[in-house]
């Protein structure tokens, strides 16, 4: 198994250019193709104005949206072209997450961006890439790749942390990093507080890891006390790493805005790129 189809998602974030640039990185490196795929944001109209939409506005927003998807189609085209890597540039104006759940069954790995953890302007984050990531995961059946709002991510995988608990999701998720487990320097499989019964067994997914000629340390580390999401980011800011493996698990967003969870605090704290699978 490997990556051949990566598709990068880019809409109206200043983020693009460090995503793409990653994707070009990771597509060299499996000699895949690259899909730039572009979600156009419908007009956003301040909720001040109520009903009294004037037209000239909503062109206004929308002639700026193409302006805006022709220049980052431009810089794509030429980042790809200066790598001479093969690529090739989609568009949607349907919300990212149905518009990139038909793309994703045509690709092996989807790259989405972190939305800000904390914007200055709530209104300025383009419409429905709030929930991407996690939302992806649960529905497109293909690995996503979620990359933090900060910071530089030219490469990685060299260091890998995979969240263990021995149900579906992670075994899931596993399988699907096995191009970037293979090519690690280190694997850590990481499972916190004790063993479950009717889970399979860290030992067993070790093993399993060890068939495919990975090195990995299969680690049981204790419950301190942390929630599971904050002591999985931990461990991996302790050990360096560079990329978190984890299953994608959710009950419906409110339950997870009012109750918190796993994936939900991953994907609003995370500090590395995260490869989640459902």
């Amino acid at each position: 198994m490997s990556y051949r189809d990566i598709t990068v998602h880019l809409t109206l974030d200043p983020r693009n250019t460090a995503r793409t640039q990653l994707a070009i990185a990771l597509a060299k490196r499996f000699a895949a193709q690259l899909t730039g795929f572009y979600t156009v944001p419908p007009p956003n109209v301040p909720y001040y104005m109520g009903e009294y939409i004037p037209t000239e506005l909503i062109q206004k927003q929308m002639d700026d949206a193409q302006v805006a998807s022709g220049a980052n189609h431009e810089a794509f085209i030429a980042a790809c072209t200066a790598a001479n890597l093969p690529h090739r540039w989609r568009q949607s104006d349907l919300v990212p997450v149905e518009a990139l759940r038909i793309q994703a069954r045509a690709s092996d790995l989807v790259i989405v961006g972190q939305p800000d953890p904390s914007p200055n302007d709530p209104g300025a984050i383009p419409y429905g890439t709030d929930v991407l990531p996690q939302e992806l995961a649960l529905q497109a059946g293909r690995p996503v790749l979620a990359v933090p709002h900060q910071g530089i991510f030219t490469d990685l995988g060299r260091r890998v942390l995979v969240a263990w608990n021995g149900k579906r999701e992670v075994a899931r998720a596993t399988h699907d990093a096995m191009p970037l487990l293979k090519g690690a320097e280190s694997v850590v499989l990481l499972r916190i507080g004790p063993e479950k019964k009717g889970r399979t067994s860290l030992e067993d997914g070790a093993d399993l890891l060890r068939r495919h000629g990975i090195r990995v340390e299969a680690v049981a580390a204790e419950d301190t006390g942390l929630k599971v999401g904050a002591a999985l980011l931990a461990e991996a800011t302790s050990r360096q790493c560079d990329l978190l493996v984890m299953g994608a698990f959710g009950a419906s967003r409110l339950r997870e805005l009012v109750f918190g969870g796993v994936t939900e605090s991953i994907l609003s704290g995370m500090t590395l790129p995260v490869l989640l699978s459902n």
